[in-house]
């Protein structure tokens, strides 16, 4: 066993040595600017689970690439948080899930491409979560509740409880269903008590015809439920939900008396292209999702900065560049189109030199580092 991992650390040596990888403190001002804007990226890359929070930078290599840049393998340790990753909110926002939860920590070996004019483009990701055991909750909280299978028998009846609680007292003109429960836990004393959280959709039936997980449903919504107490005849139900994208009313002057528009946010789920908000025509006789909250719009084509972020990817970014990137000397902000990076396709008609490609290792180097500033001080304490 030790000769294998000295003949991993010799092939990782090597590595560095024959691609010219430095080492960056992990203090370094580009360094953390670079860890933040990964970790947006990240979380708006998947599709699942909850967002991460960045707790700490562990190790920076970084690689010259001449023209097109310069690359950096960022090993980061993050944190789960308490908002899915579909939320609008900033990962920033987001509460850390306290260790009373079962909280679960991770790494991230990310791979970043910042180019000369300072955006920066994300090329690949691999992150590894471990929560905390049991036993260790147990022996620092013995009434704590510990994580339930999502899809027991308890998770979904009590999932299907507090959503039924919600839709009686909700003013939305349709009903919401289930559509993927996302964490589960139980705890049997003081009092007997059952945690749940779940992604939500719209439901074009009635509630006993709308199944959970109906293909063609994209979440709307997520919502967090409990259950207190044994017996159905005396149980305490709490339930609280956000809706991710709801509709924005539209007022336009020279259309008030005829019928309402509204703005149309709908949740894109390939980040790769951006759309932009289309109007459309609402009747009466079709049930919208419409938050109770309205803001109006004035008429006349506006600039984008004016309307409402209709993804996390837009509300994240944007505010990475102003409150970060653009506070700092350097720069380093999102791409206008695509944060994820693609190779440049050369077209045969046109006799233009190729453009210079950056080269990306197959291995993310694990050297350690030798400053003292690696690994950083963590953001967080966690017990």
């Amino acid at each position: 066993m030790l000769t294998l991992i000295w003949i991993f650390l010799a092939a990782n040596i090597l590595c560095v040595l024959g691609t010219n990888l430095v080492h960056v403190p992990c203090d370094d001002k580009i360094v953390e600017k670079l860890s933040r804007l990964a970790v947006t990226y990240i979380n708006e890359d998947r599709q699942t689970g909850y967002k991460f929070a960045l707790n700490r930078i562990t190790n920076v290599q970084a690689h010259q690439q001449g023209l097109a840049g310069k690359i950096y393998y960022l090993d980061l340790d993050v944190l789960e948080t308490k908002c899915h990753v579909l939320s609008p909110k900033s990962w920033k926002k987001c509460a850390i899930r306290p260790f009373m939860e079962t909280q679960i920590s991770g790494n991230c070996n990310t791979t970043v491409l910042h180019t000369p004019e300072g955006f920066s483009y994300l090329y690949s990701y691999d992150c590894t979560l471990f929560p905390d055991p049991p036993e260790k909750l147990r022996l620092t909280c013995p009434v704590c509740p510990v994580l339930l299978p999502v899809d027991s028998n308890e998770a979904i009846a009590t999932a299907r409880t507090s959503l039924l609680k919600y839709n009686i007292q909700s003013t939305l003109p349709v009903s919401l269903t289930v559509n993927t429960i996302t964490r589960a836990s139980h705890q049997s004393s003081p009092v007997s008590a059952s945690f749940v959280e779940y992604t939500i959709q719209e439901c074009s039936f009635p509630e006993v015809q709308c199944e959970p997980g109906n293909k063609g449903k994209e979440p709307v919504g997520f919502c967090v439920g409990e259950v207190l107490g044994p017996d159905h005849g005396q149980q305490d139900v709490k339930v609280s939900c956000e809706i991710f994208h709801p509709q924005v009313h539209v007022v336009i002057p020279t259309q008030q008396e005829e019928k309402s528009t509204t703005l149309s946010k709908t949740p894109t789920h390939n980040i790769r292209h951006i759309s932009e908000p289309t109007f459309q025509d609402v009747g009466k006789d079709t049930p919208r999702l419409v938050e109770p909250v309205y803001q109006a719009i004035p008429a006349g084509p506006a600039p984008d900065a004016a309307l409402p972020a209709s993804s996390s990817e837009s509300s994240e970014s944007a505010e990475t560049s102003s409150s970060e990137e653009l506070s700092g000397s350097v720069r380093a902000v999102k791409p206008p189109l695509n944060f994820r990076y693609a190779p440049r396709r050369q077209r045969r008609q046109i006799p233009t030199p190729p453009p210079h490609s950056p080269v990306f290792l197959s291995v993310f180097p694990s050297v350690p580092s030798p400053f003292r500033s690696c690994p950083g001080v963590s953001r967080y304490t966690t017990v």
